[in-house]
């Protein structure tokens, strides 16, 4: 069996109107992809697919608690992931996209095949940032080598080195 085949909708025998659907997305799918930020996880994706008569309109909202690495010290932790997208899909003579968020589906095209954008939207839900709260919490041992390799304390100016006087003279210029 496929393992995307959940994440697939037959859209051709839907009627005309809103149809909700609910995707879960755990460890399982996320360690079907090669180099995910995010190892593990649970997360829901809720669609709200909205068929008219030249277009899908898909609104998901893709929200829970993963597993990935803390920027700081490279241990794993948990990061809760909150992402809303909308993703329109057009019918066309052939399948290809045209824009981030308009796909085109050719006429001999029957699934929806959205394996791919809850991958992506689980990652854009991710925040830019990802480090434990406290820093007691980061992998100390990890911690202690990264301060052990830094070459310059942020801290310090290097006030005595001397100053090329031709920037010296740009001081002046405020």
């Amino acid at each position: 069996m496929n393992p995307y085949t959940p994440y697939r909708i037959p859209f051709l025998g839907l009627k005309i109107g809103r149809h909700e659907f609910e995707f879960e997305l755990d460890d399982t799918f996320f360690a079907s992809f090669e180099h995910s930020e995010i190892s593990g996880g649970k997360l829901q994706a809720d669609l709200l697919l909205d068929k008219q008569g030249s277009m899908l309109v898909l609104d998901f909202h893709v929200y829970g608690t993963v597993s990935a690495e803390c920027d700081r010290c490279g241990d794993p932790m948990e990061v809760e992931v909150e992402h809303t997208d909308r993703l329109i899909v057009k019918y066309g003579d052939e399948t290809g996209s045209t824009e981030d968020e308009i796909l085109v589906l050719g006429p001999s095209e029957h699934l929806l095949d959205l394996h791919q954008y809850l991958y992506e939207y689980a990652h854009l839900g991710l925040p830019s940032k990802r480090v434990h709260d406290d820093e007691a919490d980061c992998n100390q041992e990890a911690l202690a080598r990264l301060n052990a390799l830094r070459t310059d304390d942020p801290g310090d100016d290097d006030d005595d080195e001397p100053i090329d006087p031709r920037w010296e003279a740009l001081k002046n210029l405020k």
